[in-house]
């Protein structure tokens, strides 16, 4: 099984745009189509349900030469690529640095201590209805690092929060985390077979091993050893780019998996090394790289897929997996290939 971006489901899913961006239904039908047509063991469900009223709320959809316009009953409009999350016309996108000295505690608070909304499951529940018998379904909670991030509102001045006051910063995701942990219990309340830890941020190319020790490791460890308290449920850590240097670290989480270790040049992962040095002690999800792989004439995706089955079952446990998720340049059929080389 696959991460898919939205984006390349949205693509190749053949579901109205309005539909697939604006419901439940219509997202979790579109992991759904894709599933079933690359005969994928399993679904991720990395998206939140989605307020049905928002969709009452457009005025009307317009085909374009490159898209969909939406305009929406307040005069705002949104266009919608056909291979892309859709886009707000009107808003300023450009990103405010929020230092950590003026970033109130009291944002944070707030936030955690807003109640889970009761269609935040609709998803999920309704792939878990459709396929939960056939399929292994996971969920998919975000990290403190990165909603940390998020919050100071961008990566940069997120960054140099830690640099400025990584006491407040460590305060401000202990509080993050309780609401995480309060995500991760009501998926697991609904079953699912495994857990997504979507930590993308915590590779070398933003933070330092010893920045993982301490803004990242003690976090996840957290979550995870919660779902595994409480649930027995496994959990595995999806950490995009340069994850070479420190997949000791992760597997120091409790972690039952890593996901995505990206081959060079987009990451730093050899599959050989990694099933040497962490294949006795966690399953390896991944490894194809989407963007200079998987793009690949059909045949040559055939025989680098090969050859990771070949590397990666000699560990104690493989997933043939795109590294990270799967771009909308991705041809569906060299996807489908996936499932004929592990046959």
């Amino acid at each position: 099984m696959c991460q898919m971006t939205l984006g390349h489901i949205y693509k190749n899913a053949g579901i109205d745009p309005v539909e697939y961006w604006y419901t439940s239904e219509g997202a979790a039908e579109g992991f759904i189509r894709l599933a079933e047509r690359y005969k994928f063991d399993g679904i991720l469900v990395n998206i939140g349900g989605l307020d049905p009223e928002v969709k009452h709320q457009i005025s009307r959809v317009t085909a374009t030469d490159n898209g969909h316009s939406v305009t929406w009953k307040d005069g705002r409009r949104t266009f919608i690529p056909p291979d892309e999350y859709p886009r707000d016309l009107d808003s300023d996108r450009t990103n405010r640095n929020i230092s950590i000295d003026e970033f109130s505690t009291q944002v944070i608070q707030d936030w955690a201590q807003t109640p889970v909304p009761t269609y935040y499951l609709d998803i999920l529940n309704y792939v878990k209805e459709r396929k939960g018998a056939d399929l292994s379904i996971h969920g998919e909670v975000g990290t403190a690092f990165e909603i940390l991030l998020n919050f100071l509102g961008s990566y940069e001045s997120g960054l140099i929060a830690l640099m400025d006051d990584p006491d407040k910063c460590l305060d401000l995701m202990t509080i993050i985390n309780q609401k995480v942990i309060t995500l991760a219990r009501v998926q697991c309340q609904k079953g699912i077979d495994a857990l997504k830890l979507s930590s993308p941020f915590a590779g070398a190319g933003f933070i330092s091993r010893a920045w993982y020790e301490k803004f990242v490791l003690p976090f996840e460890g957290e979550v995870i050893s919660t779902v595994h308290r409480e649930f027995g449920i496994p959990c595995y850590i999806h950490t995009c780019g340069a994850i070479g240097d420190r997949m000791d670290l992760m597997v120091r989480t409790g972690t039952d998996g890593l996901e995505c270790l990206d081959p060079p040049p987009l990451g730093t992962v050899d599959l050989e090394a990694a099933v040497r040095q962490i294949g006795d002690k966690v399953f390896i999800k991944g490894n194809l790289d989407s963007v200079n792989e998987l793009t690949r004439p059909k045949n040559e995706v055939w025989k680098i897929a090969r050859e990771r089955i070949r590397i990666g079952r000699n560990a104690k446990g493989y997933i043939l997996s795109s590294a990270c998720s799967i771009s909308p340049k991705v041809p569906p059929e060299n996807i489908e290939t996936l499932h004929e080389a592990a046959r």
